[in-house]
């Protein structure tokens, strides 16, 4: 390299890199996951409150006894209050409001979805295997996206000092040999990690087909074992109405759940609309009108939830 002059030339394919844009490809978002919330005018009007409330009908075909289920119905009303502050929910064996666990075609149809996901296709996997291994590797591939554009994104930072540093040698300042071995020291870093970042993205592209393959065997095996399954942002879920449980204004009836979480945050949506709140439009709201895309793992409210909330106590 001469003294006069760097010839600067990270290679084009390194510049056309900095552009990355890794995207997993999934499916479209289906155009009726999302609902417009309830008006101030046709939500459920806000009671007197405490609102009192008894376990009522338990139906044993559930296989959860009255003591659990009261277990999680208090859970259900510590979310409310804890948000609120205060006192909302009074439990009282006297209280005509009642909340029942009814079961009907609703359960049967569970139940008969949860054996249809049991069931093993030619290769041996169940829907609930594939979706396992789906949702494992797609978590390690979001991990390592994040990961590579972050660093992508440091090398993009590192090349556009080394370029500054080379104009500002090129038009004759700072040229000394202390320089020149500092620039082509960096020229011959950035090369390396060039390489390196190219080979990790051609890693990524690779697991991104296998994990599209994937989600297309999860839609194959939806389609052939008709299950009631839809993909949010890559996400497989099964995506209910709340209609799985219902407040009609006297008592709260929840005809299905398959796990306990299914059951507690069915709980809370229903004692949100005894306490005045209609549906939000964000999804992941616990008074979303449908169950989809709610943490059952770590139940909280979400800021919608919270600020309707607020406002219904304030009228």
């Amino acid at each position: 390299m001469s003294r006069t002059k760097i010839i600067i030339s990270i290679i084009v394919s390194l510049c056309a890199f900095l552009v990355l844009r890794l995207v997993l490809s999934s499916p479209d978002k289906p155009a009726s996951s999302r609902e417009t919330g309830l008006t101030q005018e046709n939500r459920p009007s806000r009671p007197e409150l405490p609102l009192r409330y008894a376990v009522g009908e338990i139906d044993p075909r559930f296989g959860i006894t009255r003591e659990r289920f009261a277990v999680l119905v208090e859970d259900a009303r510590r979310v409310w209050e804890e948000a609120a502050g205060r006192e909302l929910l009074l439990q009282s064996e006297e209280a005509e409001f009642k909340i029942n666990l009814i079961f009907d075609w609703r359960q049967e149809k569970l139940i008969a979805a949860r054996e249809a996901r049991a069931v093993l296709d030619e290769n041996g996997r169940s829907f609930d295997k594939v979706q396992d291994e789906y949702n494992y590797k797609l978590s390690i591939l979001e991990t390592s996206r994040s990961s590579l554009e972050g660093d992508a994104r440091r090398f993009e930072e590192r090349l556009q000092d080394y370029n500054s540093r080379v104009a500002r040698w090129n038009e004759g300042s700072g040229r000394t040999e202390a320089e020149q071995r500092t620039l082509q020291a960096l020229k011959s870093e950035l090369e390396v990690e060039r390489a390196e970042l190219e080979t990790r993205r051609n890693a990524y592209n690779r697991d991104s087909e296998s994990v599209n393959k994937l989600a297309d065997d999860l839609n194959a095996l939806a389609a052939k074992l008709n299950l009631e399954v839809e993909n949010f942002n890559g996400t497989f879920v099964r995506s209910r109405d709340f209609e799985k449980g219902v407040f009609d204004g006297s008592s709260i009836n929840i005809y299905e759940f398959e796990k306990e979480e299914d059951l507690r945050v069915a709980l809370i949506h229903e004692f949100g609309h005894a306490l005045g709140l209609g549906h939000i439009e964000n999804p992941k709201a616990i008074m979303n009108r449908k169950l989809a895309l709610q943490d059952l793992e770590n139940i909280r409210l979400s800021e919608e939830d919270i600020r309707q909330l607020r406002e219904v106590l304030n009228q």
